[in-house]
């Protein structure tokens, strides 16, 4: 079997297309597709993977941004054909972002099925265009509105070695002591200042801790200078500008601080750490949001409102989250109680070899 994956724009897109990529290698052959010079295109050769590089555009409605797409896609899609017709491809798994565009129009004409994973509580452009051309949509998180045979929720795929620790820190969660902050792939000066923030005044009330913020990149320096500036007696703060293994830092934490990202939580949950969810208020469609909300709504974390933050109430949660020995009990029927991308790869090579 030859497997073609097309996913990127951000890590929440990457890292699932490479925990289905890992899954698929064992009994076939994988490709990815990605944008020349992009995120994904780095991930995917860090790992090891087989790239081909393909153009495309965002999906804008606008009259411009629409007849960029119409040019940009066009040659994307002759290369995917390319590739797919070389491969003898039997499957395209799409993972979200526009790069996956040039790969779904490219498998509809060649007649490769099509099988796309949708992240969020909201469905993204891509995949809300071509979703009924998909034979099967897998969710990551419950869509109001989704059903019937096509649409399972499977939960968000992790890759092996991150599901595999983080189903050993669930089992562990007594031993880890340790608060995180993530802002996201592309950090966030909101969460890195609430970090700020955060250090001083569990240093000033004597909590012994460490607190490790995962800053991004353009935020670093910034944040560093002021650490640097303090003079922290009882929290050690530790600063990290991008971690592309989170497993190493989730190993040492009982309670995070985060925005709302599928992916983020996906694997917080699994991991059984408590999260405090600032969801990012412009995210589109509000999928932050609800993704936090679901996840409150099994008791694995809380979603405070950014606009509304009190942080005598945000601090006195995450502390009482430090406290707690017991943490977040998660239910043997939940989506994160199993391997997604055991269950999503298992899907696709039954129906396939039933072609």
């Amino acid at each position: 079997m030859h497997y073609i994956i097309a996913g990127g724009g951000t890590g929440g897109h990457i890292y699932p297309a490479v925990a289905i990529a890992e899954r698929l290698s064992d009994s076939g052959t994988v490709t990815m597709l990605a944008r020349s010079g992009s995120m994904e295109e780095r991930v995917f050769l860090s790992q090891g993977l087989d790239v081909r590089t393909v153009s495309s555009a965002p999906l804008l409605y606008t009259p411009r941004s629409l007849l960029w797409l119409v040019r940009a896609t066009r040659g994307g899609v002759r290369t995917a054909r390319h590739v797919m017709t070389d491969a003898h491809a039997d499957a395209f798994i799409g993972t979200g972002g526009y790069v996956s565009v040039p790969g779904i129009v490219a498998a509809q004409i060649n007649r490769v099925p099509i099988f796309l994973l949708e992240q969020n509580t909201i469905m993204g452009r891509a995949n809300r265009l071509f979703s009924h051309r998909a034979r099967h949509v897998f969710l990551g998180f419950p869509i109001e509105g989704l059903s019937g045979p096509r649409f399972t929720v499977t939960g968000n795929p992790l890759r092996q070695e991150v599901y595999k620790t983080l189903t050993e820190c669930r089992s562990s969660r007594s031993l880890r002591r340790g608060l995180l902050f993530v802002g996201g792939s592309g950090g966030a000066a909101f969460v890195n200042d609430l970090f700020l923030r955060t250090i001083q005044e569990l240093d000033s009330r004597g909590r012994e801790v460490s607190v490790t913020a995962v800053t991004g990149t353009e935020d670093y320096a910034r944040i560093h200078d002021v650490v640097e500036e303090l003079s922290l007696r009882h929290v050690n703060p530790v600063l990290v500008s991008y971690e592309e293994h989170m497993e190493r830092l989730y190993e040492h934490t009982r309670t995070a601080v985060t925005r709302g990202g599928a992916l983020a939580l996906t694997e917080l949950a699994v991991g059984g750490i408590y999260a405090v969810v600032i969801p990012y208020p412009y995210a589109v469609g509000q999928h932050q949001s609800k993704n936090a909300k679901y996840l409150e709504s099994l008791g694995l974390g809380i979603c405070i409102k950014q606009q509304s933050l009190q942080f005598d109430r945000y601090l006195s949660i995450v502390e009482k989250a430090l406290d707690n020995e017991a943490g977040p009990v998660l239910r043997a029927s939940s989506i994160f109680a199993s391997d997604a991308g055991d269950a999503i790869v298992r899907t696709i090579e039954e129906e396939c070899s039933h072609d």
